[in-house]
């Protein structure tokens, strides 16, 4: 009987070995797709685990090919990166500019309309004939709060709280519309997801075969997740 060389051996673990790392490897180094990272803002001022330091680190995890941000395109463009939420313009575009990761600003914002949305908001929350929902909306967003300030990034960005968040829009969204005053806040705010899914869209055409990273507020990720998986992209999840 012919035994194999010596060599064939370690040829054949280096090979095992390799096969591994690509299995475990992360989304970037693996396929195209994206990945929704949803920020609390804020919030991250106060968290245990998810802080803003945190979301730095899960930008290197990730090592993302292309980093689509929560700010208009124009502020990219100029470098002022004016408006993007405090977490991602201190811990994640800064590292994004080291290692030359190209950038997209992603958000859309119409300033008269954007004023309106506000002002509409605040008269909502203050109405007295809609004290019982908008106490139930407010209390459900104070339970998230409190829930953010004491868990992992993995479990504020998990399909489970998405899908809770998604259905606490769905319930402020049927309570405005019933109300022909209001609607207008649900058709700013569905606008604005439409637009930023669109501008994100624009980016994977650019970029067909790229690990793409997607950094926005929490409040818009059920939304984009939803719309980009609709479209047959693929959407990586934190499991």
């Amino acid at each position: 009987m012919r035994y194999p060389k010596p060599g064939f051996y370690f040829t054949l673990f280096t090979l095992c070995g390799l096969l591994m790392l690509t299995c475990f490897s992360s989304p970037a180094q693996s396929r195209p797709g994206v990945m929704v990272l949803g920020g609390i803002h804020q919030a991250h001022e106060t968290a245990q685990y998810y802080t803003y330091e945190r979301m730095g680190e899960i930008y290197r995890q990730l090592k993302p090919d292309i980093l689509c941000v929560e700010t208009q395109q124009k502020y990219v463009e100029d470098g002022s990166f004016s408006g993007t939420p405090y977490d991602f313009i201190n811990f994640i575009i800064p590292m994004a500019l080291e290692d030359n990761t190209p950038i997209y600003g992603i958000d859309w914002w119409n300033k008269e309309a954007g004023d309106k949305w506000r002002e509409l908001q605040r008269k909502a929350y203050s109405d007295t004939t809609l004290n019982r929902e908008m106490n139930f909306i407010g209390g459900l967003f104070s339970l998230f709060d409190d829930y953010f300030k004491t868990q992992h990034y993995k479990m504020i960005n998990s399909p489970y709280i998405t899908r809770l968040w998604k259905a606490k829009n769905e319930f402020k969204y049927h309570i405005f519309n019933q109300n022909p005053e209001y609607a207008f806040i649900v058709q700013y705010e569905n606008e604005r997801n439409n637009q930023i899914v669109e501008n994100i869209l624009n980016v994977i055409a650019e970029n067909p075969d790229k690990f793409i990273l997607v950094a926005v507020g929490i409040d818009h990720k059920y939304f984009i997740e939803d719309m980009l998986e609709s479209l047959g992209i693929i959407v990586y999840q934190v499991e």
